[in-house]
């Protein structure tokens, strides 16, 4: 399959499942041994079902769609999961025309940020004259550097001057806000900890990546989108869901 036959799968199954909440497309677009990785499924394909019919109201919104070699993330806004609405990010895993594998990273919707940007306006469109492995290198670079290594002062080397435009509802745009935001929770004893990018979805000038890593102490999930423009990072969408250690999951396959 091309990229773009992998979107219309995997969108296609997003939509019929969680918005006409059709189970019957569990049977058409999922293999029988599919692998849920999400802290709220449990039970591969019986438990995604059994979500479904749980959540008569549950609608789906997709606002962004990437795929890379065999991955697929669509970024978007749940409803009817939750009392509240729920935004951040679905992986899927494609193979031989089904979908085998997910992970997602959920995160309550939260009022528009400093700045005035929420969760997930901005950019949308692929522009396709990217080179995705080139900003994949970029960000990965950036990422060790700054994020794994905790030089955030590295931040200033893959932007423009101060300009970096933030949809994380705690910060707002601007690439002295985010340092001096991640200094500040750091000395109070609540920084972020990344301990390894699990996997990275680059497509055209985005580059998602999925990484695990704690909160003073507490384990989480780092589901973050990055816009690359002329060899810069100038934009960050982000979904941080704390999650269960793997031998507390509601299955066997832990949550990465």
């Amino acid at each position: 399959m091309n990229k773009q036959e992998m979107k219309d799968l995997v969108t296609k199954a997003h939509h019929e499942l969680f918005n006409l909440h059709d189970t019957t497309a569990l049977d058409r677009y999922f293999s029988e041994d599919f692998i849920e990785h999400s802290p709220l499924v449990a039970n591969g394909i019986s438990g995604l079902r059994q979500l479904v019919e749980d959540c008569p109201d549950m609608q789906h919104e997709a606002v962004r769609v990437l795929a890379d070699g065999d991955l697929v993330a669509i970024h978007g806004r749940f409803q009817g999961l939750d009392e509240n609405p729920l935004v951040g990010f679905d992986i899927y895993r494609v193979k031989d025309g089904k979908i085998v594998e997910h992970w997602d990273g959920l995160v309550a919707e939260a009022a528009p940020n400093v700045s005035g940007r929420t969760q997930l306006d901005g950019p949308t469109e692929i522009v396709t004259h990217h080179d995705p492995e080139e900003n994949r290198e970029i960000v990965t670079s950036f990422f060790k550097k700054s994020l794994i290594d905790g030089n955030y002062e590295a931040f200033k080397e893959y932007t423009h001057n101060d300009q970096f435009i933030q949809h994380s509802p705690d910060i707002g745009d601007g690439v002295k806000s985010v340092i001096d935001f991640l200094n500040n929770i750091r000395n109070e004893g609540q920084g972020l900890v990344y301990s390894k990018t699990h996997r990275s979805i680059a497509d055209g000038q985005f580059v998602l990546t999925h990484s695990e890593g704690s909160i003073a102490g507490n384990r989480h999930a780092y589901f973050e989108l990055w816009r690359v423009d002329n060899g810069k990072i100038v934009e960050l969408w982000d979904a941080i869901p704390a999650v269960p250690e793997d031998e507390q999951a509601v299955h066997q396959y832990g949550v990465f």
